[in-house]
């Protein structure tokens, strides 16, 4: 199994960003188990609220098909180090002994309901039910899975404290119970607002300079 990394830090705000590059050159299929080295818990990429298949706290197992190329990516909150991650290959797909529990568990995800199930509090006030959640965000096309994960990450802190803002008894223990530590969420959230500003100015600087770049191709080809 041949594997590549990189790792981004954002500024002002102690998280990593790791993408892992998996490439299998043997024609078979291959399971693979890539463990984060960072000092903190993996924050893997979510659909709905729900981890995607195959991640847990320290890392990823999973299927890197015959002549075929992976790429992962995941945020934790803890400073970079080189290399982040350690990559293991588990000898043949058909040859692995996986225990059959641990991976239904793993395939189901979290079993509480996604965060986006649960109601806002001015829906709440709109409707008066609540009944009706929000229709899921899916991942912009072209975003790096680093950066989706952190902003779904993000999301996700910021759907709870909107919910917990000026909220009723009922709604608020509604979100706490999807919730496992909101302590530290408004420290969480401020940096979260300072680290997205950073970022959106510094994207939108590179996406100017970018749309100036015009690289004359043909014209360096005809060079000697």
């Amino acid at each position: 199994m041949d594997s590549d990394w990189s790792v981004t830090s954002l500024d002002c705000h102690d998280v990593t960003l790791v993408t892992v590059d998996l490439r299998n050159p043997s024609p078979v299929d291959r399971p693979v188990r890539v463990s984060n080295r960072l000092d903190g818990p993996v924050l893997p990429p979510k659909r709905a609220g729900v981890p995607e298949s195959g991640w847990d706290q320290d890392g990823f197992d999973g299927i890197v098909s015959a002549a075929g190329r992976r790429t992962l990516g995941y945020a934790c909150p803890a400073p970079a180090r080189r290399p982040p991650v350690s990559v293991v290959d588990e000898g043949r797909a058909d040859e692995a002994a996986a225990d059959a529990t641990a991976t239904a568990v793993r395939e189901l995800g979290d079993p509480r309901p996604p965060g986006d199930a649960i109601p806002s509090v001015r829906e709440a006030e709109d409707d008066g039910t609540g009944d009706e959640p929000p229709a899921p965000t899916g991942a912009e096309p072209g975003v790096p899975p680093a950066v989706e994960s952190w902003l779904t990450t993000v999301e996700a802190r910021v759907d709870c404290g909107e919910r917990l803002t000026d909220a009723s008894v009922e709604l608020a223990t509604t979100a706490l119970d999807a919730t496992d530590d909101v302590s530290d969420l408004s420290e969480q959230v401020s940096a979260d607002a300072a680290a997205l500003g950073v970022v959106a100015e510094r994207a939108a600087a590179l996406a100017e300079r970018a749309s100036a770049v015009d690289v004359p191709v043909e014209a360096l080809r005809r060079l000697p």
